[in-house]
């Protein structure tokens, strides 16, 4: 049997009993990194399981949660089946508050252990949370001037800001001091942070923000430890924006997707992707830490490293959903300039142009609370998913969204989605099926263009009376049988909740009944078994 540990971000209880107990854990997660626990499992990772579960049990298990958890915190509740037994999992994200309590005390995960938290710790974090909220990269350096600032830099800011769509002032009649004190740049005779990480110059960034820097370097593998290329940026972003791109560029890898009677090239790194992951570290990016953001370009892959963890509120998983940006004058400056697609919108735009060439969605895993690490892969690991996306763009005269590609990759790796209008939209556009409850695959046409028409049929699985007449069958060869039972006759590929379904169509049709107490481990179903009156 196969057997888990206990760790920070990882729990088990054997049963029910223990939610007391699970709660606290779970605020203790929350207030730390975040982590998975489950019920069915024994402290030593042995897999007993549970008896039947039902969405009742669900409802009451996240009522009582809710109930006792202040501030109010959402982890995702639901049944999986770990070596074919059924347990509950529960997903805990790591909280955007400064912290959690559990009737009313609040806990914190040490190791494998849940802990009381401090009373010492849970000030700081308060105080914390204060500060992290306001807008550093608004606030003044006392000493910086005009001289501290890069006239490159300040020319580069017209020319983006004139052709902007998003600045509608007269920039010609505007004197830099006034251009720059309109844009915040400059408040009550001040220079800001911000003015310094976008416009300084070498001089100033020394003086002031010495760790307001990009470095540069390129390996030819990720075993080697040896940079054959490096450079070090040091001035204000719109100095070098440019600079950094072409230094990527110059070592693209072209990439070709062959495509009906052509071939399409695609680059390894497209510029926009690049361009709004380098913009996201230097907007989120925490300029009261002494570190520098750090970009290592190989063959095929890129990796940023940015000082300070996720800013307050964003997980990895609500990344592509949630926008706060740690400085939020930068932000609101790129986006003027148009440098950003759209506010707020950038790792939408890379998830987008990622998914759509069929490579791997941004990594942030290796992230922590001191930095956001983000790697893009750009080796196309699905050809034919690639080849599907340009089809659908030709054929259906459109683009396919973030959210839609998202949602078609999930698909694609056979992980479990909601139904909601995305998946209503790509039902309309005849790109997914419908093969069950809240059970998804890509259209036949896909598994016919790769080739892959046995995978279809495996992916899609037996009819909804196929799957009854299964039931039947075993019953007709073992008299009764349990819930349990029926999953691994149907190899676990339908749900709980449409497992209950089929039950209770075969008893409304008068053909099984079930024997015994309602969800109690002794209860079983059996055939009805019709009397020939003679």
């Amino acid at each position: 049997m196969t057997k888990f540990q206990e760790s920070e971000t990882l729990e088990f209880k054997q049963s029910l009993a223990e939610k007391e107990e699970l709660g606290k854990t779970i605020v203790g997660m929350a207030n730390k990194l975040g982590g998975v626990a489950y019920f069915g499992i024994k402290n030593d990772g042995s897999i007993i399981g549970l008896p039947i579960i039902t969405e009742k049990t669900l409802t009451e298990i996240s009522l009582y949660f809710s109930d006792n958890i202040e501030p109010r915190l959402y982890p995702t509740i639901e049944v999986e089946y770990v070596e074919k037994k059924e347990v509950i999992k529960i997903t805990i994200p790591r909280s955007s508050q400064p912290y959690h309590t559990f009737k009313n005390i609040p806990y914190i995960r040490i190791g494998p252990t849940t802990k009381k938290m401090s009373q010492e710790e849970y000030k700081r974090r308060l105080v914390y949370h204060q500060i992290a909220n306001r807008d550093y990269s608004a606030t003044f350096l006392p000493g910086a001037t005009l001289n501290d600032l890069s006239s490159q830099a300040i020319s580069t800011l017209r020319k983006l800001l004139k052709s902007s769509g998003r600045y509608t002032a007269n920039i010609d009649k505007l004197s830099d001091t006034q251009l720059l004190k309109d844009l915040l740049l400059i408040r009550d005779n001040h220079l800001t942070v911000a003015t310094l990480a976008l416009l300084g110059n070498e001089q100033g960034i020394a003086k002031y923000l010495p760790f307001s820097e990009i470095r540069y370097a390129y390996r030819s593998g990720e075993n080697e430890i040896h940079n054959q290329d490096t450079a070090i940026y040091r001035q204000g972003y719109l100095c070098y924006y440019k600079e950094i791109w072409k230094k990527i560029d110059s070592r693209n890898l072209t990439l070709n997707i062959p495509y009906q009677m052509r071939l399409i090239d695609k680059k390894t790194f497209d510029e926009v992707t690049i361009r709004e992951a380098i913009n996201n570290a230097i907007a989120h990016r925490d300029y009261l830490t002494q570190g520098s953001i750090l970009l290592i370009q190989y063959p095929n892959k890129i990796c940023i490293n940015s000082p300070g963890g996720f800013p307050e509120g964003i997980t990895i998983e609500n990344i592509i959903f949630e926008t706060r940006p740690r400085n939020k004058l930068i932000a609101d400056i790129l986006f003027k300039c148009e440098l950003v697609e759209q506010f707020g919108n950038g790792v939408n735009l890379m998830y987008k142009n990622q998914l759509s060439l069929g490579k791997m969605p941004p990594n942030y895993s290796g992230s922590n609370s001191n930095q956001v690490i983000l790697e893009l892969d750009g080796t196309i690991q699905d050809m034919e998913f690639a080849k599907y996306v340009i089809r659908v763009a030709e054929e259906k005269g459109r683009d396919l969204n973030d959210a839609e590609l998202i949602v078609l990759n999930q698909i694609n790796n056979n992980k479990k989605i909601l139904g909601s209008q995305i998946t209503n939209n790509l039902l309309e556009l005849g790109l997914i099926e419908k093969v069950g409850h809240d059970r998804y695959l890509l259209s036949k046409q896909y598994y016919q263009d790769s080739h892959k028409e046995w995978e279809y049929t495996k992916r899609k699985g037996l009819s909804r009376n196929q799957n009854k007449e299964l039931i039947l069958e075993h019953l007709r060869h073992f008299t009764k049988g349990r819930k349990r039972d029926f999953m691994k006759v149907l190899n676990f590929c339908i749900t709980n909740a449409e497992l209950g379904n089929l039950l209770t169509e075969l008893k409304d049709d008068g053909k099984i009944s079930y024997i015994g107490i309602p969800r109690s481990k002794s209860g079983y179903w059996q055939l009805v078994v019709t009397k020939i009156i003679t």
